[in-house]
């Protein structure tokens, strides 16, 4: 039940700029409905793992949560999906990490895998400011390396958190947008983007001057 709730959200949010305009307003009763249920936060938490586990788009996935409990409790519960489906991945990696990348390993992969090796706790929370390498390929190349589990999971924990906010609050504007055609949901919205792109150029740029510092020794 719970699965098919933040299915049927994510669906409605990638559909929601085909929707007529008045269509926001009537998902009020649903959602608050959704939210009710005292199963909904583990449905939420549980959803969101096992749709991030697939690499569904974790923007769609915060914006479904975001919908159904606010900014606040929709980040909450989207992280801590998040860091269960890193989890996963990084174990699964761990295990068949080799096989799985055999054919898969591009330049950008291989470089950031390289970058785990050396730097791993950093290098962890960075790769999460940057949009570019999809999660579930991340945590699987992160199992491959020699990277312990503690700094993959605590690096990813703390850089997930500037985007994931973002998202959340990005996603909560762009619906109130939309439901309400607000101007200041719009003016929150741009500048969502641009902070966006402003933590994604500067985690960039840090992770190239890291690229060619020598590796920090292992205590």
């Amino acid at each position: 039940m719970g699965l098919g709730i933040l299915g049927l959200v994510t669906l409605l949010g990638f559909l929601a700029p085909l929707m007529p305009s008045g269509f926001g307003a009537t998902l009020g009763p649903w959602l608050e409905a959704a939210r009710a249920s005292p199963w909904a936060p583990l449905a939420a938490v549980l959803g969101f793992t096992f749709f991030a586990s697939l690499g569904a788009p974790q923007i769609v996935l915060i914006t479904a949560v975001v919908a159904v409990f606010g900014p606040w409790a929709g980040l909450a519960f989207s992280w801590t999906g998040k860091m269960l489906a890193c989890s996963i991945g990084f174990f699964v990696g761990r295990r068949f990490g080799a096989r799985l990348l055999a054919s898969r390993a591009g330049p950008r992969l291989s470089e950031f895998m390289a970058q785990l090796a050396r730097r791993g706790f950093l290098a962890s929370a960075l790769i999460r400011m940057v949009p570019t390498i999809p999660s579930v390929l991340i945590n699987i190349a992160a199992g491959a390396t020699p990277i312990r589990f503690r700094d993959f999971i605590l690096g990813t924990a703390l850089g997930s958190v500037p985007k994931m906010a973002l998202m959340a609050f990005g996603g909560y504007a762009a619906m109130e947008a939309i439901r309400n055609n607000s101007f200041w949901a719009w003016i929150v919205l741009a500048a969502v983007i641009v902070l966006w792109a402003l933590l994604a150029i500067v985690a960039r740029r840090w992770m190239r001057r890291e690229k060619d510092k020598p590796a920090t020794p292992r205590l």
